[in-house]
């Protein structure tokens, strides 16, 4: 395999991260009020970091990772608005890395574009989610957390995983 062909797969994955990170966010709302129809949490849960991006989108790991460093910089903290704000620049340049070491991998080895993309997006999640997040003490493990918070953010990581391979291979046909 030609580092050639891996670089190209990295550029065509980040840019397929776009409508894929996109896809992410605007299945998000709807998948959490489904989990949450099926598996009511408590009000209490939903104050938990991670656990609420419709009602508390400030209170989103990359929300609260931005209002730390600045505070760490010597800032004030964020205010709510700059902190959706920042936790939107993070979700995308996030899901940029992402998609950019999916798309070299997806070169260097095809078989982690089997079934779609639907479990290298679960991987991420529990990469992420179910196991970096709480070892760095950003947000609570997937047991402390509401299990309709864990539904929801799996599944919109497998939407994710799907929306990043086919668009990839969208992406892949369309650059030269």
């Amino acid at each position: 395999m030609s580092a050639r062909r891996i670089l190209r797969g990295a550029v065509v994955g980040a840019l397929a991260s776009l409508p894929a990170s996109y896809v992410k966010a605007v299945t998000e709302p709807p998948l959490q009020r489904a989990a949450e129809r099926l598996l009511p949490p408590e009000s209490w849960q939903k104050r938990l970091v991670g656990a609420d991006p419709s009602g508390r989108p400030e209170n989103m790991p990359p929300a609260v990772v931005a209002s730390e460093v600045d505070e760490l910089r010597g800032g004030a903290g964020l205010d709510a608005e700059q902190k959706i704000r920042a936790s939107r620049t993070i979700h995308y340049a996030f899901g940029v890395v992402v998609g950019a070491a999916y798309g070299a991998k997806a070169e260097w080895l095809p078989w982690v574009t089997r079934g779609a993309g639907a479990p290298a997006g679960l991987a991420l999640y529990g990469i992420t989610h179910a196991t970096a997040l709480p070892a760095l003490g950003i947000q609570e493990s997937p047991w402390d957390l509401p299990r309709s918070a864990v539904v929801w953010e799996s599944a919109s990581h497998v939407v994710f995983g799907v929306s990043l391979e086919l668009s990839r291979r969208v992406v892949d046909r369309l650059l030269p």
